[in-house]
């Protein structure tokens, strides 16, 4: 009797597992389809779409962080450039003016605010390794930042359809440089209006794995984030400009080495888009920006470093167990 009890769940086990994979595979070759086929089914089936769609996100996903295929975008160095509030020096601006940048220094990130645009044009910030993720508790609201002539205000966005976006990440100041840290990325200097189901998937799990691996991981690791004008620039009832793009670059220096990837994120893009899927070069970005990026690094660096496409993202499975296991950072 209790041989048959024993062999009935060995068989509903196998059963439980072979349900989880093939859900997984039906998963992953839903959301390999175009998105041209899926749209239809998340407008009118968005109960089947849903599921499928964040189960095959979450599965390649994964796959995507352990970085088995592609290479990093790598050059070396001479000397290390990881001084001062941004990796290479703060981003300069080139030819393509949106009215003179405001620099802001902040507790735990750094600034480039546009008063005609009424949005920052990129934020720079450092995460390294802590010994806790706690946080304190989120502010309620977002503040009109008094060193501005714009003082947008937090209700400047409301009904507007967009997220208040962070450029500097609440949790990854917060963890890093603590409360008051936490406090100045809600103040709407740092805010930019964001497409909800970007801000709320694709770039929120950007921040996570800079703030909860990478910069753990890796010791530390420096970001360059903010919005991408397109012309016509459409406005917010309240004058503040709409991004049409947005874009994140971080650099890493491992072993006299420099490495950098780039994303460049749609405003329309795809709900849960892989962010593998959107590398860019660091050019690309100074091209749509006219921004300079890494200005103090020596030309022939930034030649090498800013014209490649990185294929694929930083794997972290390896120096996360050396982390947790050892106690290591690379």
């Amino acid at each position: 009797m209790m041989g048959l009890f024993k062999l009935f769940r060995l068989r509903r086990l196998a059963a439980l597992v072979f349900l989880a994979l093939a859900y997984g595979a039906v998963s992953v070759v839903y959301y390999s389809l175009p998105w041209e086929f899926r749209r239809p089914v998340n407008d009118y089936a968005p109960w089947i779409d849903q599921p499928l769609r964040k189960s095959g996100y979450r599965i390649l996903g994964l796959w995507d962080g352990l970085g088995w295929s592609g290479s990093d975008c790598r050059v070396p160095l001479e000397r290390s450039f990881a001084n001062g509030p941004a990796y290479g020096g703060l981003p300069s601006q080139g030819f393509k003016l949106f009215g003179r940048l405001t620099v802001l220094e902040n507790q735990g990130f750094t600034v480039g605010y546009s008063e005609k645009m009424c949005n920052p044009l990129w934020a720079s910030y450092r995460v390294f390794d802590v010994p806790s993720l706690e946080t304190g508790p989120r502010p309620s609201s977002f503040k009109a930042d008094a060193r501005t002539q714009a003082k947008v205000k937090h209700d400047d966005y409301t009904n507007s359809g967009y997220d208040r976006g962070h450029m500097a990440p609440n949790f990854a100041i917060a963890t890093r440089y603590g409360a008051e840290g936490q406090n100045e990325t809600f103040l709407m200097s740092n805010i930019i209006p964001q497409t909800p189901h970007v801000n709320r998937t694709i770039w929120k799990d950007l921040e996570m794995v800079v703030a909860k691996r990478y910069g753990r991981y890796f010791k530390e690791v420096w970001v360059v984030t903010g919005p991408v004008f397109r012309e016509p620039v459409g406005r917010l009832g309240s004058g503040v400009a709409i991004p049409a793009a947005y874009y994140k670059i971080m650099a890493d220096e491992d072993a006299g080495a420099l490495r950098v990837m780039a994303f460049l994120v749609e405003s329309d893009c795809p709900p849960y888009t892989r962010p593998r899927m959107r590398l860019v070069s660091v050019d690309r970005i100074e091209e749509l920006t006219g921004l300079d990026f890494f200005p103090e690094l020596p030309k022939e660096v930034q030649v090498s470093i800013e014209s490649r496409t990185a294929g694929r993202l930083w794997p972290w499975l390896v120096p996360g167990a050396r982390y947790h296991l050892f106690g290591e950072t690379r």
